[in-house]
């Protein structure tokens, strides 16, 4: 057999070894459930362990997203980007990366290791956020050459975005943030051709009217609030109606519903993490974000789909 020969037959059992690593984790998850709790996780590596069976689909072709939902200093921005992210820069440690920093070197690394494979992928980056219901791009779309590139354009979107004090938080994001990476692999060995999306999304704290505003801040202020949570609101609404089977799911009655569009409305992997204060003073917004995550617990929105082709192919 020639060595050409010798490395398709590589690549084949490579492709079942990891079709039977698939199948015995659909196998774990659906044994384990679809909820997990976890207790004020410092450091995040537990936690992203959680997801990064979800991360690395992204490289098989598929659609992607997880994002945080909760109130006012529940830690979200911690959860998607660290601890000295939230103070508005990316964290440095290792031990303190976020979700985010995370999945960057993951998607980076796998990418590598399946270099051997014959694949090689084109990766591009983004980062942008609705304030006020407009959208801002906070990089410029991106090529990510390697993972220090992307770490780098993280802290200048990171010092980019709207943030302010609230009595929840005194650096309280004021946009829903959405990073994207768009991963494109070729295969030279089978012809084959793929390409996932990840979305990682930083939802702006859900508040309540009367505990948002501090006394001095100006009447810009309570228009962030009143549109962080109608957009929120327009999020519960399209939930509903998913959950309830309706034939009309609003999705474009906000921005933020529309662009969760693709991964709300079936064909992607999703995942919501809730985040909830242990505060006794924070016990209704508490319960007002479990009922939300039930709710989302009982859509089913179908089975997700690779976009996967083979060159030449229609």
């Amino acid at each position: 057999m020639g060595s050409l020969g010798l490395q398709l037959q590589e690549v084949t059992e490579r492709k079942a070894l990891n079709a039977e690593r698939r199948k015995l984790q659909i196998q774990l998850q659906e044994l384990r459930g679809n909820i997990r709790i976890l207790l004020r996780v410092r450091p995040l590596l537990p936690f992203f362990e959680e997801v990064s069976n979800l991360i690395e689909a992204v490289l098989e072709g598929y659609k992607v997203c997880i994002f945080a939902y909760g109130q006012t200093g529940s830690g979200k921005t911690y959860t998607m980007e660290g601890p000295v992210a939230a103070a508005g820069e990316a964290a440095e440690l290792e031990e303190e990366r976020g979700i985010i920093p995370r999945a960057v070197e993951k998607i980076f690394e796998e990418a590598t290791a399946r270099k051997e494979m014959g694949w090689e992928y084109n990766i591009q980056v983004s980062h942008v956020e609705i304030y006020n219901e407009a959208f801002r791009d906070l990089l410029d779309n991106r090529y990510g050459f390697d993972k220090q590139v992307v770490y780098n354009l993280l802290r200048r979107a990171n010092r980019a975005r709207a943030t302010a004090a609230t009595e929840g938080n005194e650096r309280s994001s004021r946009s829903h943030a959405i990073f994207t990476m768009r991963v494109k692999g070729t295969n030279s060995a089978t012809q084959q051709e793929c390409e996932g999306v990840l979305n990682l999304v930083d939802l702006a704290g859900a508040e309540r009217y009367s505990t948002a505003i501090p006394p001095q801040a100006a009447a810009s202020r309570q228009k962030e609030t009143q549109n962080i949570n109608r957009s929120l609101c327009c999020l519960g609404d399209v939930i509903c109606a998913l959950a309830g089977r309706e034939s009309h799911v609003p999705y474009r009655n906000s921005k933020l519903t529309h662009l969760l569009q693709p991964y709300l409305g079936g064909n992607a992997k999703t995942l919501m993490v809730v985040n909830v204060s242990p505060t006794e003073s924070s016990v209704q917004e508490t319960v007002r974000s479990a009922r939300f995550a039930a709710r989302v617990s009982a859509c089913d929105i179908g089975v997700a789909q690779r976009t996967s082709k083979f060159a030449g192919s229609c």
